[in-house]
């Protein structure tokens, strides 16, 4: 890996895991991530303007793609906004970057996505993954019991796990549609793409926020106090994004892009506990770690 991917990804992985930040900060809601994806829509906007994207090209297929992506990122929005309500984020972040992992490649197998199926050592690496959430949750080894699991956010994070799932699944299927059209991929396509789905997910919110009496004096306040957290959650998540996909091209096995974007992992952890003064008890700091070691594993040895 070249010095200018490692710095791209570096980078990327401290505006991932500091929008996260800024959104437990701010206890977020669906009010929040509206506007939040509604900053990064109009961030995508200008790249769709001069991009060759053009919607009329594209099939139904691809359309019906795009609405339900938008529906799973809702469901990932207002899973981690009322989890982050209701939990630390040392405890949340780990775990909704973490099963998406081992859903996606259930997904995966079941409906024959992809090219190749994982390899043993990458089972063994989800099976590592899986041991970390387990021990995430607990505040001492002794806590272990069934009950621990069953909680109102354990129980968001999975809903978040499943939202991520299922737009990773769709957007992949949707990324091939746009090249089967274009013959090509290029980082303004990919910018158009998500254009559409921040547009849908702040339009979709909103609706939803429109429905709810909290939430919309939620909404109200953002707006009357002109809150900065939304914004700038917007534009860290957008900006974080992009430099994946500029780091993708200094990189010759794109694992490696994967296996050094789980550095956030522990970073949110410590932002947690040094920033917001989260309890950090033994099985928490060691789930993290695993969780860790299984994330690289699977991204070195796919």
């Amino acid at each position: 890996m070249s010095l200018t991917a490692f710095l791209l990804i570096l980078a990327s992985v401290f505006l991932h895991a500091g929008w996260n930040l800024i959104s437990k900060k701010s206890v977020p809601s669906l009010a929040f991530y509206s506007l939040s994806c509604g900053t990064a829509a109009l961030l995508w906007l200008g790249p769709f303007l001069f991009a060759e994207f053009q919607p009329g090209a594209m099939p139904r297929n691809f359309w019906i793609l795009v609405f339900f992506s938008v529906l799973f990122e809702i469901l990932y929005v207002g899973g981690l906004a009322y989890a982050y309500q209701k939990s630390d984020i040392s405890l949340v972040y780990p775990m909704a970057r973490a099963l998406p992992l081992l859903m996606t490649a259930l997904v995966s197998c079941v409906l024959g996505l992809g090219s190749r199926q994982p390899g043993s050592v990458a089972i063994l690496g989800m099976g590592v993954v899986f041991l970390g959430c387990i021990l995430m949750p607990l505040q001492k080894f002794r806590d272990f019991k069934w009950q621990v699991y069953f909680n109102p956010v354990i129980f968001l994070v999975i809903l978040a796990a499943i939202g991520t799932t299922g737009y990773t699944v769709l957007d992949s299927c949707a990324m091939q549609e746009i090249f089967r059209v274009y013959q090509k991929k290029n980082l303004l396509l990919s910018m158009s793409y998500l254009f559409f789905i921040e547009a849908g997910i702040s339009l979709g919110t909103l609706l939803l926020v429109c429905c709810n009496k909290t939430e919309r004096r939620e909404f109200g306040r953002l707006l009357k106090t002109r809150s900065l957290s939304p914004i700038l959650t917007g534009i860290c998540s957008s900006a974080a994004y992009v430099l994946i996909l500029l780091a993708m091209n200094f990189v010759s096995n794109v694992s490696y892009i994967q296996a050094f974007r789980q550095l956030s992992l522990p970073l949110g952890v410590l932002a947690g506990i040094l920033i917001l003064k989260e309890s950090h008890s033994i099985p928490k700091l060691l789930g993290t770690l695993i969780i860790l070691a299984g994330l690289i594993i699977v991204a070195l040895f796919p």
